[in-house]
């Protein structure tokens, strides 16, 4: 007998996670400075992969995505459009794993350089 993995039985969760957080990565501008943003489904439909090219470490977005407010919620009372925990993935500062509503989240960047450096890049003042 095989087993059925639960996001099979039920995909509308799999694609709600895949919308809160591309949302929150919208609203929050957690991918400021980064290019070439990338999601498909991971581990035989099991998980998401969202990947970009250069801006801030991954640990650095999910941190922010763990912050973000639902779009249109009064801020006092407002709820986390994600909700999940965070661990480094492997792989050091090029990824960072999520859990979100029991879904795993794998976000990847490709050459980041941190949101420390993307700020100082976006204030520079040409001269």
């Amino acid at each position: 007998m095989t087993e059925v993995h639960p996001l099979r039985e039920n995909p509308a969760r799999y694609y709600e996670v895949l919308g809160r957080v591309l949302t929150a990565l919208r609203e929050s501008s957690a991918l400021n400075g980064s290019t070439h943003l990338d999601w498909w489904p991971g581990n035989s439909g099991r998980t998401w992969e969202i990947e970009w090219q250069g801006g801030p470490f991954p640990a650095e977005v999910a941190a922010r995505l763990l912050g973000a407010q639902e779009p249109s919620v009064d801020d006092d009372h407002g709820d986390h459009a994600v909700r999940g925990l965070i661990s480094p993935g492997p792989g050091g500062h090029q990824r960072a794993h999520l859990v979100v509503l029991d879904v795993p989240v794998n976000l990847r960047a490709i050459d980041p350089i941190g949101t420390s450096q993307v700020w100082a890049a976006l204030t520079l003042t040409q001269g």
